[in-house]
């Protein structure tokens, strides 16, 4: 076991899934906000209501009178309304590229050849937009990415819509059971679950996971590992 805590070498056991949520868990901080600011850090005219509509439908949010994911599309429309295609993906893999070489956690790149040097099979799943989130993860060596799917039109111009539903809590339960259930090469290595995250938001994702890892935690995750007797690790 080296100094920081992982082992040098592996020892033989039967592969598993190792499962990573990304923003704040792999990378420093999250990526939606600091993507959106790409597209609007030279359109002054567009901060203010940015600001207003995100502010007050975040406030919705936080009262229950909407899901999570409205803060998301608030901030969407202001700022990528009828971005073409191209131009939405570009920036995701610039951004993506960037954060690779800049916002990874210290402890990432080292956890992550680990479970590669054990033979496991490496999954992203998080509320990140695909077009940031699976060049990530390509770049990583992960096998599978699970992320919030951006949709667009017959004129390939974004949709104010996701393509899929928001990958964040009990949704990326759904994302993770039907990927396994779809792929039969992952079924024989779902009898151990690995999870990674920093946030009580994937406690759905950890029920569902045999060895749960929270990773640099907020609070209430915190205080539930704790309790749970769970291993806390800081990247």
């Amino acid at each position: 076991m080296d100094g920081s805590g992982w082992m040098s070498t592996a020892p033989p056991h039967p592969p598993g899934l190792a499962v990573f949520d990304l923003d704040y868990t792999l990378t420093r901080r999250g990526t939606w906000g600091r993507f959106i600011w790409q597209w609007v850090k030279f359109r002054p005219h567009v901060w203010l209501p940015l600001l207003l509509t995100a502010g007050w439908t975040q406030l919705a949010y936080k009262r229950g009178k909407c899901p999570r994911v409205d803060v998301k599309l608030s901030m969407m429309r202001w700022a990528m309304k009828d971005a073409p295609r191209g131009r939405v993906k570009q920036r995701g893999y610039d951004f993506a590229q960037k954060e690779l070489r800049t916002g990874l956690r210290p402890g990432a790149l080292k956890l992550i050849e680990f479970h590669k040097s054990r033979k496991d099979k490496l999954i992203i799943i998080s509320a990140a937009v695909d077009v940031i989130a699976k060049p990530m993860g390509e770049a990583l060596g992960f096998d599978y990415v699970l992320s919030t799917e951006m949709d667009y039109d017959n004129c390939n111009k974004l949709k104010l819509n996701f393509k899929t539903p928001n990958c964040y809590s009990h949704e990326k339960v759904n994302r993770f059971n039907r990927l396994i259930s779809e792929n039969l090469i992952l079924k024989q290595y779902h009898t151990k679950v690995t999870f990674y995250s920093d946030s009580i938001s994937d406690l759905a994702m950890f029920n569902a996971a045999h060895i749960c890892v929270p990773v640099n935690p907020d609070k209430k995750l915190s205080r539930y590992a704790l309790d749970q007797g769970w291993t806390i690790q800081m990247w």
